[in-house]
């Protein structure tokens, strides 16, 4: 990463001195397809202190985060821009005073074959639509900030494709995915259920959450993968708003204007429409 001088360094010890940050992390993101990096130092509950972005970051975005029709009391909103591939842009937006504040900007990966507001078990498509996360986990233990709700996951967790749901039964092995388990360690350090299927309808997938980027990896089965400072802060956003609070979009570039209202239609799957 190019040197940023002395403003970073200040930026940290004026956070911590003031009170402002009771910790601090400094989040950074970028890939070789977007320039230079950003730096962010990120709060308490999860707000930016300090942000300062290269010119490969886009500073704007192709949707209106007042357009999204959320429900009373939703506070956190991530929103997954789909850019092409498996490629993606991530932002997060907190509210704060009756509006939006964006919190986080990073890359991240979609699913193998992109983005689809049609999918089914197994084609390995992230699914469009607006849906609202839960169930926050993860194979390492709970840092500062996080919910109080957050579950450390071992090897008798399994999330099931019969319910799309997090069980703690070993017996359960053969219906979903055993996350507790060494083939998921690094994606799954930390990890929140995006919502999608919540009603766990046979057929149309399950397991679909915001997680780490694995190692090497540059798409996911149909999951949104970030990189893990940012997947941090996202979930001390959780943590500081709670369940029923935080939601997630998901859309290509230049779609959005058909995702804004679709909260909870088609039975908690993707919502109707040309998004091609």
């Amino acid at each position: 990463m190019r040197k940023r001088g002395f403003a970073p360094v200040l930026a940290v010890l004026l956070a911590l001195v003031s009170g402002t940050a009771a910790y601090a992390d400094v989040v950074v993101a970028g890939n070789g397809s977007l320039g230079e990096k950003a730096v962010s130092l990120v709060g308490p509950s999860g707000q930016t202190v300090y942000s300062q972005e290269g010119s490969g970051m886009e500073d704007d975005v192709d949707f209106d985060v007042d357009q999204f029709v959320l429900p009373e009391g939703a506070a956190v909103l991530v929103i997954v821009e789909g850019t092409g591939g498996s490629d993606c842009m991530v932002y997060a937006y907190e509210k704060e005073d009756g509006e939006w504040q964006r919190r986080i900007e990073t890359y991240g990966y979609l699913g193998e074959n992109g983005m689809s507001n049609h999918r089914t078990s197994g084609d390995k498509t992230t699914p469009i639509g607006l849906f609202q996360m839960n169930t926050p986990f993860g194979q390492k233990e709970a840092l500062e900030g996080f919910p109080e709700n957050y579950i450390q996951t071992t090897i008798s967790h399994v999330w099931r494709d019969s319910t799309n749901k997090l069980v703690d039964d070993i017996s359960a092995y053969g219906d979903g995915e055993a996350i507790g388990t060494f083939w998921y360690a690094s994606y799954y350090d930390y990890a929140i259920d995006a919502g999608f299927n919540i009603n766990g309808i046979e057929g149309q997938g399950s397991a679909l959450f915001l997680h780490c980027i694995g190692q090497n990896k540059t798409d996911t089965s149909g999951c949104v993968a970030i990189p893990t400072e940012e997947m941090i802060a996202v979930m001390r956003l959780y943590g500081a708003h709670g369940d029923g609070a935080c939601y997630i979009a998901q859309a290509p570039k230049g779609t959005f204007d058909l995702v804004y209202d679709t909260y909870g239609v088609n039975d908690g799957l993707s919502p109707d429409g040309d998004f091609t």
